[in-house]
């Protein structure tokens, strides 16, 4: 049970450097983007809680917050990963060991790529299903995070979400969760973490199903790089999928999702009948116990044989 909490603190705590780092930049960012606008309604206008005024300066306000969501990403995406890298050096551990960043099979790198641009279309049509009131929210959050600077949109959605991520919920906290409990458990606790970092309901959802898709293809490639790859790719659709018209036909939406279906049971049973990689990705509490026991034996062992010659 120790071990078990003790795994569990650790893919928290992870976790809150993770969102910590995030609110963080955030915050600061947000703060330096709305002193402008605060002071220009306090020196043009006499009292600024009026309703319209208010209401004006509040829509500019949101709209400062909405257009920090990018940047502040791959702000604090780069500061954590220089954090964490600093604290595995200064206890002494190699930090791409690690986060099991290792070289991944070639004949993986197809496969994890149609499987993440098919996802990503197959989940847009799984939410076409939701009931239109349910998706309000959902949407309104999508079009904020959308509507900012479109290269620092493609940097931090495609490029530096799915590397420090993929770092936080697969490389540390999974692997940290596995070594106190029971491989199931560890997965679902990980994904569900993936999924509540995503705030709005419709993303933590589909961001938990998909963190459970990640944990598979973390154990049987046994690398982060299949990881990361797979999430860039599946973010990196979304971003191909606002180059199509929005006055498209809906027969292109049909046959664009018919393909993506059955490309994505393709992608999942051809990476299914790659060999799974050997070596395990996370080292089990139970097989680090058994290295430490085969330690000690070998030190015993030669203690006793330098006793009997004396």
């Amino acid at each position: 049970m120790k071990k078990f909490f003790i795994g569990l603190l650790k893919g928290i705590g992870y976790f809150g450097i993770y969102f910590g780092m995030q609110l963080l930049v955030t915050l600061v960012y947000s703060i330096v983007g709305i002193i402008p606008i605060a002071m220009k309604y306090t020196t043009r206008y006499r009292n600024v809680f009026e309703p319209d005024i208010f209401e004006q300066y509040m829509e500019e306000v949101i709209q400062v917050v909405a257009e920090s969501a990018m940047p502040a990403v791959i702000i604090s995406g780069i500061l954590t990963i220089g954090l964490l890298w600093l604290i595995f050096v200064c206890r002494k551990k190699k930090f791409t060991q690690e986060i099991c960043l290792r070289k991944l099979q070639p004949a993986r790198i197809a496969p994890i790529v149609l499987m993440g641009l098919s996802l990503n279309v197959v989940t847009g049509l799984v939410l076409s299903f939701i009931p239109e009131e349910w998706m309000s929210a959902y949407e309104e959050s999508s079009s904020l995070v959308m509507n900012g600077n479109a290269v620092l949109m493609v940097i931090g959605t495609t490029i530096m979400a799915p590397i420090i991520e993929e770092i936080i919920f697969r490389g540390l906290a999974y692997t940290r969760m596995k070594r106190g409990m029971p491989t199931a458990v560890a997965v679902l606790l990980s994904s569900a973490l993936f999924g509540v970092a995503h705030g709005q309901w419709v993303w933590m959802l589909y961001a938990f199903v998909f963190g459970l898709v990640l944990v598979w293809v973390f154990e049987r490639s046994k690398s982060l790089l299949g990881n990361i790859l797979l999430h860039l790719s599946y973010n990196g659709c979304a971003m191909l999928q606002m180059l199509i018209p929005e006055d498209a036909s809906e027969t292109v939406w049909i046959v664009t999702n018919i393909v993506s279906v059955v490309v994505a049971a393709i992608s999942i049973f051809w990476f299914a009948k790659i060999p799974k990689a050997e070596g395990p990705a996370v080292e089990t509490g139970t097989a680090t116990n058994a290295k430490i026991s085969e330690s000690v034996a070998d030190v015993a062992e030669v203690v006793v044989e330098n006793t009997d010659e004396m």
